[in-house]
């Protein structure tokens, strides 16, 4: 951005601000089972430099002390709303958040994750002296130690208009082109983009990663979305939120998510590329399907059965397209092809050999 377009974006932006004309902006955050950081994630938002905002704390049912904690929040801060509901997943809280959320813009914050104080101020002034739909922004992945790693952005441009949404920004979501992937909480949306489309998020209990299926979903309909190139966002990486018990439905909530979206795709006549680069997270969803398998209690030969299972999948079999492929690391070009071959003993040790059991 040049120094003249600048100095005229904040000039607009300043000019509003002394007119009050301020926006409500609604920061929607499910909350389930995070007492240990839920404070952090809080305060952190209360203290926004952008002062209209609601918080919107959607208790999913938690079984621990959060529940008290978002009333407590409540009372020392008036713009805080709590929403207490039996516990229906991720994707349905969002939704609840998104019913009740009378802001012209709107977040979704995980509730172990914090913020820059002045996300919202950067955000809010992007995306309205753009007049985007949406504002992507970066983040660090953040450890239990303290320490953090920059996941910086690395796209070409900070606007994206028209096709380019769809056939540009929307595929290299779905395989990290730019920096940043299909995970709700690293944007701000314009709230009438999404209740003008009737978009909700999916059940997780129907569909893997109901982010991925709302993000196809959403830019496929924007219009302009701009990007923030800066570090806003403190994603963490717990380290014990890696799960032993083995899902038997998620291969199969993995298929669901990829024909559920390939219709979509299809419906919306959107690009090849999009669809390819959906199929290349399809593969990631089922390499993640692979590493639970090896890391939960299960016996060896309940393992093997279940491996098999997957490596047999017809649904993943016609995703090994050699277009896909070439989109994959080297090593995992290797572990498909050995599976299209159905070379199942191979694909165990690229397996073992990797580890991929572990972060």
């Amino acid at each position: 951005m040049t120094g003249t377009v600048r100095s005229t974006v904040f000039s607009i932006f300043n000019q509003e601000i002394k007119n009050m004309n301020l926006p409500k902006v609604s920061v929607v955050i499910p909350v389930y089972n995070v007492e240990k950081y839920l404070d952090r994630c809080i305060d952190s938002v209360v203290n926004q430099t952008y002062r209209n905002i609601e918080i919107i704390l959607v208790d999913d049912g938690s079984p621990d002390g959060c529940p008290k904690k978002c009333d407590e929040w409540s009372e020392k801060d008036s713009r805080i709303k709590v929403i207490h509901k039996e516990n229906q997943g991720l994707g349905m809280a969002r939704n609840t958040g998104i019913d009740n959320a009378t802001g012209e813009y709107i977040f979704f914050f995980d509730s172990d994750d914090f913020v820059e104080t002045t996300l919202v101020e950067k955000c809010l002034f992007a995306i309205k002296t753009t007049a985007s739909d949406a504002a992507v922004f970066g983040r660090y992945d953040y450890f239990d130690d303290g320490t953090k790693k920059e996941k910086a952005i690395s796209a070409e441009k900070l606007i994206y208009k028209g096709d380019c949404v769809k056939n540009e920004l929307l595929a290299g979501m779905f395989t990290y082109d730019f920096g940043f992937g299909v995970s709700a909480w690293g944007k701000m949306y314009r709230t009438s983009a999404i209740k003008n489309n009737n978009l909700r998020f999916k059940s997780e209990s129907e569909i893997i990663s109901e982010d991925s299926f709302f993000m196809l979903e959403f830019f496929s309909n924007a219009k302009q979305v701009v990007i923030v190139p800066e570090c806003l966002y403190y994603y963490f990486k717990r380290s014990d939120s890696l799960s032993r018990k083995f899902n038997r439905e998620r291969q199969k909530k993995n298929n669901i998510f990829l024909i559920k979206s390939l219709d979509y795709i299809k419906e919306k006549g959107l690009s090849e590329k999009v669809e390819t680069h959906l199929k290349v997270r399809y593969h990631s969803f089922t390499v993640s399907a692979l590493k639970q398998i090896y890391g939960s209690d299960i016996s060896k030969k309940e393992k093997k059965t279940e491996l098999k299972k997957i490596y047999c999948d017809p649904v993943l079999l016609n995703t090994l397209e050699r277009k896909v492929l070439k989109k994959e690391s080297l090593f995992l070009q290797f572990f498909f092809f050995f599976m299209k071959i159905k070379c199942g003993f191979i694909c165990n040790f690229l397996l073992c050999l990797r580890n991929l059991n572990r972060n």
